[in-house]
């Protein structure tokens, strides 16, 4: 791949991750799904969470259970997602690699998240279209304000 082609590809993947925060913050579930590989991988190190005894970690396999999940678990809540700094690599012409920098702060009706760290993420072309295929994210600091 000649770096002229390699650059576009690494825009349109800053372009799909813009897409990924605006329609997952304003909650356009169907326009969010577009994004995903439909088998993707997600792992989170530490989700905001229903009680302060809950599990952080979140493990969803398959777009259909990650966005049906997101569905019910995000009615009355509201987020705001920040990906800065990508460290993006185009493999080949159908898969490509990045971490971005994340902080995000999301409010629910039991508790105030505030998180601070990275996301991994593999994609693959399907159809032309570039696809997150694993999703991983990990926080380096979390504050929770239990309301």
């Amino acid at each position: 791949m000649d770096r002229t082609t390699e650059l576009v590809e690494i825009e349109r993947l800053k372009v799909l991750m813009a897409h990924y925060s605006t329609w997952g913050d304003t909650q356009q579930w169907d326009k969010f799904a577009t994004l995903l590989h439909e088998d993707i991988e997600i792992l989170i190190d530490a989700a905001p969470r229903a009680t302060p005894d809950a599990d952080p970690v979140m493990k969803i396999t398959g777009r259909d259970t990650y966005v049906n999940g997101l569905v019910p678990y995000m009615g009355g809540v509201h987020s705001a997602h920040q990906m800065t700094l990508p460290d993006i690599t185009v493999i080949d012409e159908n898969t490509a690699r990045a971490t971005w920098c994340l902080h995000d702060y999301v409010k629910t009706p039991v508790v105030n998240f505030k998180g601070w760290g990275h996301m991994h993420h593999d994609y693959v072309k399907v159809d032309g279209e570039w696809k997150i295929h694993k999703l991983h994210t990990t926080r380096t600091i979390v504050e929770e304000e239990w309301l």
